[in-house]
């Protein structure tokens, strides 16, 4: 636990010192998108709603964690660090400098072993989020399922999932249905078309799907600059 503590601060330290993540602030400028030293990227997605995630590994992380960094065309909005159960291990809000880390050990883990050995998975498990002085938890339980159906993207075989859960905060309690998508090979989960309802029962809808896969040596990998529906965004 005292390791997962304090990686996330480490992780931004060497990004830093990399002139990565920091150094994305001025998009014209900032072409690549640079891991930090000891981490390497193998993925760059471009998805639905102005959006592009880079995945990398790091040493010392157990074997099957990854680290995501997320952007929209403000610059860099999300980091965070899941394993090979797709656990939510921990993760930093970029924009309002909010910390998440898992609550060990879960009442009913995430396990995407399940998800693909049976088709269904079942989760209930919390967050600890820090807030400056007023620290709280989040509270998360739902399902994940596979409808059957396996779509290709850009040459990616992914199948098709649904999905819904329930968020708890101090504020209150908040939902979201919809379909994602997973990779049985790369055992990663990619966004879909959700709805979430918040606790006055506003709708908010979006796509992030994504569009395009990139690995080391392909056009687009590590492009600092999301692609799709940005100008709906902008708008």
């Amino acid at each position: 636990m005292a390791r997962l503590a304090h990686s996330i601060a480490r992780h931004l330290t060497l990004l830093a010192s990399a002139g990565g993540v920091i150094g994305v602030a001025a998009m014209a400028q900032a072409a690549q998108i640079t891991p930090p030293a000891g981490c390497e990227a193998f993925l760059t997605v471009q998805s639905r709603g102005c959006m592009v995630s880079h995945y990398w590994t790091c040493e010392g992380d157990a074997a099957g964690e990854h680290w995501r960094l997320s952007l929209d065309v403000d610059g860099p909005m999300s980091l965070s660090h899941t394993d090979r159960e797709f656990r939510w291990l921990e993760s930093l809000d970029l924009r309002t400098g909010l910390r998440s880390r898992l609550v060990q050990p879960e009442i009913d883990p995430a396990s995407l072993s399940e998800l693909l050995e049976t088709g269904r998975d079942s989760f209930t498990f919390s967050l600890s989020v820090s807030e400056g002085d007023a620290p709280f938890t989040r509270d998360y339980s739902g399902f994940d399922a596979l409808t059957g159906d396996t779509v290709e993207i850009d040459g990616e075989v992914l199948a098709r999932t649904e999905f819904a859960y329930t968020e708890t905060t101090p504020d209150g309690a908040r939902s979201t249905v919809g379909n994602q998508y997973v990779s049985p090979s790369l055992r990663m989960f990619f966004g879909g078309t959700e709805t979430l309802t918040l606790p006055s029962g506003e709708e908010i809808s979006y796509d992030a799907s994504p569009v395009d896969f990139a690995r080391p040596n392909e056009a687009g990998f590590l492009n600092a600059l999301p692609l799709y529906d940005c100008g709906d965004v902008l708008s």
